[in-house]
């Protein structure tokens, strides 16, 4: 086995107010995964307390947990791609729901920050097949984070190179794949709503462009002095 490809223990963070289908669901993913930790819930509430502490793999989201926000005298259910944004800060998001909610969906699954299914038969099997995929990807993620700490601890070598061009792709893609989302969203909703104004959430959509640019930038400026180090030893002594 290559040193880097440890597995470590992930977890899976279920929200749902079914109880079968978060039974169903815990079943099918430890029989399928190897080292897994299941967390369930039943409120989006109480899914983004343990998001402050926790740090999941995946999440697994019933479109039926999203619950009406109190606005007045009256309730409203809040739009499904803010709830699933709000959640994919942390972790990609799986979400099972109706077949008329899944255009809603449309700018994350676009940005690759969640999978939509359409309730239906079969519907929990697909779900968890996604969830399994990206599941793998974290591993993948950590697997090279520890290549390219290795790599900052020997010297250059032509596999060596390879891993760092695997690292860059990975380190350039996740900050632009957060603005590119992030913007779609922000896009999507003001030409929704149409009256020129700031939507909900927009400020912090935002910023949470500007810091991911930020990162992005640094990034860059990080990896070249790393790859000019490589190239030329002599000239970072």
């Amino acid at each position: 086995m290559d040193k880097f490809m440890a597995i470590v223990e992930q977890t899976v963070l279920l929200v749902s107010n079914d109880a079968e289908l978060c039974a169903a669901a815990r079943r099918k993913l430890k029989a399928k995964a190897g080292r897994l930790r299941v967390a369930a819930v039943s409120t989006i509430a109480a899914a983004r307390s343990i998001l402050v502490e926790a740090a999941p793999a995946a999440i697994l989201l019933e479109e039926a947990a999203v619950e009406p926000e109190p606005e007045g005298p009256l309730a409203r259910v809040p739009r499904l791609d803010a709830v699933v944004s709000s959640l994919a800060i942390h972790a990609p998001v799986v979400v099972i729901g109706p077949t008329e909610r899944q255009e809603e969906m449309a700018a994350l699954v676009s940005a690759g920050a969640a999978d939509y299914v359409a309730r239906g038969a079969g519907c929990l099997e697909t779900a968890i097949g996604l969830v399994e995929r990206r599941l793998r990807q974290a591993q993948h993620m950590t697997d090279s984070a520890a290549r390219f700490a290795e790599s900052e601890r020997e010297a250059a070598n032509s596999s060596g190179n390879e891993d760092f061009g695997e690292v860059l792709r990975h380190e350039l893609n996740n900050p632009l794949t957060g603005i590119l989302g992030n913007a779609e969203l922000l896009l999507a909703e003001m030409r929704r709503k149409s009256d020129g104004r700031m939507p909900q959430g927009g400020q912090r959509r935002i910023e949470t462009i500007a810091a991911l640019a930020v990162r992005l930038r640094e990034t860059v400026r990080r990896l070249s002095e790393k790859w000019e180090a490589r190239r030329d030893p002599m000239h970072w002594a």
